[in-house]
């Protein structure tokens, strides 16, 4: 799996902008690349981030979530763990201070997994 690194750099500055409130939004795109996320609303705290799936996009190919932790653990949580087995293949974590390192890519079980920036 690949992330477009302009598209990347947008999540980095929107987790900033969100904190010290974690942020969510669906990851999408086309062969293999991420090159969108769909920010649907959602609600928000310190300590989570919360969405309505049925305002999810009927038909739209996701191929996971991104969402930001406001400290510097990028951990998924036992709540991160359940949205991650139903919502695509790579979920990413932005933590705190939301620096170009300060991420992480999970697979649905919570494995690391490693995601090219192109």
């Amino acid at each position: 799996m690949k992330i477009r690194r302009d598209l990347l750099e947008a999540l980095l500055e929107i987790a900033k902008e969100n904190h010290p409130h974690e942020f969510f939004a669906l990851l999408t795109g086309k062969k293999g690349v991420i090159e969108e996320f769909v920010y649907i609303p959602f609600q928000q705290g310190e300590n989570y981030a919360s969405f309505d799936t049925s305002l999810i996009p009927l038909g739209m190919r996701i191929y996971g979530t991104v969402h930001s932790h406001p400290s510097s653990n990028p951990t998924p949580s036992p709540e991160d763990l359940s949205t991650f087995t139903s919502y695509g293949r790579v979920h990413i974590i932005i933590h705190y201070p939301y620096c170009r390192k300060c991420w992480r890519a999970y697979d649905p079980e919570g494995n690391i997994i490693e995601v090219e920036v192109v």
